[in-house]
């Protein structure tokens, strides 16, 4: 499989994480694999077949091009067919002043292009398919979200100086206190802009961390990554990997889920 990123305008850089590419002319993944919370929303632009959502056993079919909205559990997917996928990876918060939806409506599931950027999904389709190559398809994603710029800038803003804080800080009563905001404010800003509560959000990157450490083999033993990645001891880290993803962290590692190896630079960058 081919895949590729690409760095967006600067100007865009507080909001996308990058735009990327992926081919496959067989099918690059196994019949079932998991899409992990990774703290992202995805505007994908689907040029090849279709795939589907596994719900239990039954398949739903997630047709054209449509949005991932960001995930507080994972999703498992089947896609058996041919790959071919420009997309759109947002930084957390990073679709609010494009979209102008709160991202907490779109959390968890699958979602048609058009149902966020009505009529103009099309045509955006069309330029894309047809660009020569990669770097047109960049230009063509640079205009299309720099003239789509509306209110909302400063929540995301606001959002996003929050976001590394959360993190260095692990809980919820130093920032409020280090930000003079009220628990509420925090909560309803979040959901808004970034589509979790900043808790959901706190143990998604943790378990990113761990999912990163857990592939890339940097540690002698999961239990050595539990304490590692912040988790307070292995029942913990068994517990919200479950929660997250339905499996322990031994038995998801035995999976080798191939789409987990292809965003491993995502993970890095949490």
């Amino acid at each position: 499989m081919e895949y590729l990123e690409f760095k967006p305008d600067g100007r865009l850089a507080k909001y996308v994480e990058c735009y990327w590419y992926a081919f496959s002319p067989r099918p690059p993944f196994q019949d079932r694999e998991s899409l992990i919370p990774d703290g992202t929303i995805e505007c994908m632009f689907n040029f090849g077949d279709s795939y589907s959502q596994l719900v239990g056993d039954v398949r739903e079919a997630v047709k054209g091009s449509h949005v991932i909205g960001i995930r507080k559990e994972a999703l498992t997917i089947s896609q058996t067919g041919r790959q071919h996928f420009f997309c759109i990876r947002f930084k957390p918060g990073g679709t609010y002043p494009f979209f102008g939806v709160p991202a907490h409506l779109f959390a968890n599931a699958f979602h048609g292009m058009s149902d966020l950027f009505g009529k103009e999904t099309g045509e955006l389709e069309e330029r894309l398919y047809h660009a020569k190559d990669n770097m047109e398809r960049v230009g063509i994603c640079d205009g299309f979200l720099l003239g789509k710029f509306s209110e909302g800038i400063y929540e995301v803003e606001f959002a996003q100086k929050l976001v590394p804080a959360l993190l260095a800080a692990g809980n919820i009563r130093q920032i409020l206190t280090d930000f003079n905001v009220t628990h509420k404010t925090l909560e309803r800003r979040f959901g808004r802009v970034l589509g979790v509560s900043p808790m959901e959000f706190v143990k998604i990157k943790r378990f990113n961390r761990a999912v990163h450490a857990m592939y890339g083999c940097e540690f002698k033993s999961l239990t050595d990554i539990g304490y590692s990645c912040g988790y307070y001891d292995q029942s913990h880290f068994i517990r919200e990997f479950k929660r997250l993803t339905g499996l322990t962290p031994r038995n998801f590692l035995e999976r080798q889920f191939t789409i987990v190896q292809v965003i491993q630079p995502a993970l890095a960058k949490g």
